[in-house]
């Protein structure tokens, strides 16, 4: 691992990675902006002067947390708006990218931010599995449909929150959900085997978006850390076990958005597109997280899914 800014790490904040940059002008989109990481990113983008679209699921949730975000920032903040969005439904995610273009608003910043996490097995609104379907097919569609406000407001980032345990993914079971068992009928479901396989997809899609948008807009994936959000409701005991006697060893909310800020922020980061974060710095992800090609079939695979669906 690289090390970036000697001051910042693991156990560096949001805030810390900000450092004192100012977004102001800017236009940012955070999605999963109800919950966990995505407050805390929405909250300190809006403190660095950002507009932040909050794009969420549950509308009515977000609009509670905006409300108290706008209370609690100073005087000179962003603006905070909230808007629907299931990432789990490729209709939605076309309807508001459309309702985003028609508004003729810039997007200097999107961050990738929304995720599910060990679900049982289950589908989105078009048949995918729900993990790959909602953390990467979801995100890539979106990227894709606001690619060309992305380059009008160039330049920018697009920010994809990913996690170590990509670690558990693989490029071949990957493939064969996207292609052939969509919805696990032929073979065993692991959670987190499906998981794993999702999050190595936001790697890989991150290395290729950076090959396609590059040099004006500029993508990082990353891993934020184990945190104690909503993300780990679906593992029961185990979970609860996990939360309880795992905490010494998790970051807190502000210190598993810093890496997410950094990725959106850091001036250091310019001409390392494609690049893989941890703890506020570069990391190296695994030998499938930097296989270009598989990136490229990815992206090939996820167009032709995306499309069928238009």
């Amino acid at each position: 691992m690289h090390s970036c800014m000697a001051n910042l790490g693991a156990r560096s904040t949001a805030e810390e990675a900000l450092r004192g940059i100012s977004l102001r002008g800017k236009t940012a989109l955070v999605t999963g902006a109800s919950s966990g990481l995505g407050i805390e990113t929405s909250r300190v983008l809006a403190l660095a002067g950002a507009n932040v679209v909050m794009a969420a699921r549950n509308t009515a949730a977000a609009e509670e947390v905006a409300r108290s975000l706008r209370e609690a920032l100073p005087r000179g903040a962003g603006i905070l708006s909230v808007r629907a969005l299931d990432l789990a439904d490729l209709g939605s995610i076309h309807a508001f990218a459309k309702a985003y273009r028609a508004r003729g608003e810039p997007l200097h910043l999107l961050v990738n931010n929304a995720g599910v996490m060990a679900t049982p097995r289950g589908t989105t609104a078009q048949g995918h599995e729900l993990q790959l379907g909602t953390n990467h097919l979801g995100h890539f569609a979106l990227t894709m449909a606001l690619e060309p406000v992305l380059r009008a407001s160039a330049p920018g980032r697009v920010v994809t929150v990913s996690s170590g345990l990509h670690v558990r993914g693989s490029t071949e079971r990957m493939m064969e959900t996207l292609r052939s068992d969509p919805s696990y009928q032929k073979r065993k479901y692991v959670p987190f085997d499906a998981y794993g396989d999702s999050k190595l997809a936001n790697i890989l899609f991150a290395r290729e978006l950076a090959n396609r948008l590059g040099p004006a807009i500029v993508a990082f994936s990353l891993h934020p850390g184990v945190i104690p959000t909503p993300l780990s409701r679906n593992l029961g005991v185990g979970g609860w076990l996990f939360r309880v006697f795992g905490r010494p060893f998790m970051k807190s909310v502000p210190q598993g958005a810093a890496t997410t800020i950094f990725g959106a922020t850091a001036p250091e980061l310019e001409g390392r597109s494609g690049e893989y974060l941890s703890d506020c710095a570069i990391a190296r992800s695994s030998s499938d997280g930097r296989d270009s090609e598989a990136a490229r079939v990815l992206w090939k695979e996820s167009e032709r899914l995306v499309a069928s669906t238009a």
